[in-house]
């Protein structure tokens, strides 16, 4: 594997506020995983009984990367194809996480969100 020599840690510096204070207000706690070098991974579970769905949660924060960004753009994972993950499908991960991603800005740097549904 090839070293990653991007650091998205300033950039996780100005998102994980306002991704924790909004995903707080859809029901959810977020967690951080990961080193930060190349991109973001987030963990989202359900906090309250009146967690949203996991793909309003995941659009509401790829729309507030947006705003604090310029540019959010979904990205496909593997063995999804591009128009599943353009209309807002996830991709499936083990012990049914849900997964999406999305780029930031013109930079290298990315959020990978995984989400626990609710039960």
């Amino acid at each position: 594997m090839k070293p990653c020599n991007h650091d998205s840690y300033p950039l996780y510096k100005q998102l994980i506020g306002p991704f924790r204070e909004l995903a707080k207000e859809l029901g959810y706690a977020i967690a951080v995983h990961g080193t930060l070098k190349r991109d973001i991974d987030l963990l989202a579970c359900p906090w309250t009984p009146a967690a949203v769905p996991p793909r309003i949660l995941a659009l509401s924060l790829r729309e507030l990367a947006e705003q604090l960004f310029g540019r959010a753009d979904l990205s496909w994972h593997l063995n999804q194809t591009p128009e599943f993950t353009l209309q807002g499908g996830p991709g499936v991960k083990p012990h049914g996480r849900l997964g999406w991603c999305f780029s930031l800005g013109n930079g290298p740097s990315y959020v990978d969100l995984s989400i626990m549904p609710p039960e």
